[in-house]
């Protein structure tokens, strides 16, 4: 029973990832500007590159405003630095804090205005947050876990006899019901956690490779490692419930056979 509390803890966890800056380093995808000194390498598959030379200009307008941004289930953190981070669950107010630090840089006779995020990196993870992750399952899977561990909670315990000849202590057998629900609780949650984890490995992964091929290295993206570790462990937690239950109810019916064949 102790054990689904871990999936319960961790996937809650998982989901309030990017929402506060406490909660900074459990992200999904990660996307941040390469340095600008970087080099454009021509691909044997490459026509052209002059939308690479544009991309890499563009870049080099931003002049660092904007270092990182990171995408969880409810929330976006933007880092400024490699340490200070901006964490909401409002896209549009990060934007807008992002977007009062625009300025104009007088060099010599000319004017360049810097962009603090050249690329839209906020808005690519916005878009990322609200059209490809889907945290419904993990809700599904959280709500199994809890109606496993409330059921689970019922089992009776030890209890004493009265009786001088017989003295000592019994445990009852849970009822059947019950046992199947729990096991089917967890396996529940097991099966819409394995998929929610499986899916969100894969979306993080193809956007992040997606972001650095569109923008010819311009952009690195990067899965968050804090946020699958939580994702399969609870995973595997779950699975390691769900064959316990099992177990315990193939365990309870064969000594309820021997039971009644020595009666």
């Amino acid at each position: 029973m102790i054990l689904l509390l871990c999936p319960i803890i961790m996937l809650s966890v998982l989901l309030a990832g990017c929402t506060s800056n406490g909660m900074s380093e459990i992200y999904l995808m990660s996307l941040r500007y390469n340095d600008y000194d970087y080099t454009i390498t021509k691909g044997p598959a490459q026509v052209s590159s002059h939308i690479a030379q544009v991309v890499q200009n563009v870049t080099q307008t931003g002049n660092g405003t904007v270092f990182e941004v990171r995408a969880g289930y409810m929330g976006l953190c933007v880092g400024q630095s490699s340490e200070d981070r901006i964490c909401s669950s409002s896209a549009k107010a990060l934007a807008n804090m992002i977007e009062a630090k625009r300025r104009t840089i007088q060099v010599g006779n000319s004017s360049i205005e810097t962009i603090p995020d050249p690329l839209n990196l906020i808005m690519i993870a916005e878009e990322f947050r609200q059209k490809i992750v889907f945290s419904g399952l993990i809700y599904v899977a959280v709500a199994m876990c809890f109606m496993a561990f409330i059921a689970l909670s019922t089992f009776p315990g030890w209890l004493e006899m009265d009786d001088d000849e017989s003295g000592g202590m019994f445990k009852a057998f849970p009822s059947r019901s019950v046992s199947h629900f729990s096991l089917l609780a967890s396996i529940l949650g097991f099966g819409f956690g394995f998929i929610s984890v499986l899916w969100q490995h894969i979306n993080s992964s193809s956007t992040a490779t997606m972001a650095e091929v569109l923008t010819y290295g311009a952009v690195k993206g990067h899965v968050g490692r804090a946020s699958m570790a939580l994702g399969w462990i609870s995973v595997f937690v779950l699975s390691l419930v769900s064959v316990g239950i099992l177990v315990m109810i193939k365990s309870i019916s064969l000594i309820r056979r021997l039971t009644e064949c020595s009666e």
